[in-house]
């Protein structure tokens, strides 16, 4: 899968665009459902590293507590595949990361993951800084596009 990230394309949006490969080919010759997990997971690493990180730094523990996956469509290759990433909801210690999955405008999967920030040294949780609670609610200005 090919990485390369694109920008945001609405309030509190990151967008990653991937190439499918044929190793991401189940047995029907269409992208298997790990692969979809896995371009997932590679979009929400890309919006932690870039959005979440700079402001909590390395020492805390991100912890993913809950992930929903909703296949909507199959994908065959070849196919560039673009996930847009939301933050929707921070609580004290949890925050709410939803995302889409596209082959053009054809929506392929959507997924709701739930992470938990967590002192390393205690293994207790411990509250999102204000910064991240503004990430969710902030307008961002119209996407720039390479």
């Amino acid at each position: 899968m090919g990485q390369s990230s694109t920008g945001p394309s609405g309030p509190a949006a990151h967008v990653v665009e991937d190439t499918l490969r044929v190793s991401d080919l189940d047995f029907q010759r269409h992208m298997g459902n790990t692969a979809f997990t896995d371009i997932l997971a590679n979009a929400r690493y890309a919006f932690l590293t870039e959005r979440v990180r700079p402001v909590v730094g390395f020492d805390p523990i991100i912890a993913l507590v809950r992930l929903e996956v909703d296949f909507k469509g199959q994908v065959h290759h070849p196919a560039t595949l673009t996930t847009e990433s939301r933050l929707d909801r921070v609580g004290r210690s949890s925050l709410g990361l939803t995302q889409r999955m596209r082959v053009g405008t054809r929506l392929v999967a959507s997924s709701r993951a739930v992470f938990v920030l967590t002192d390393r040294s205690s293994g207790r949780s411990t509250p999102w800084p204000e910064e991240i609670r503004a990430l969710a609610t902030a307008s961002e200005p119209e996407a720039s596009h390479p």
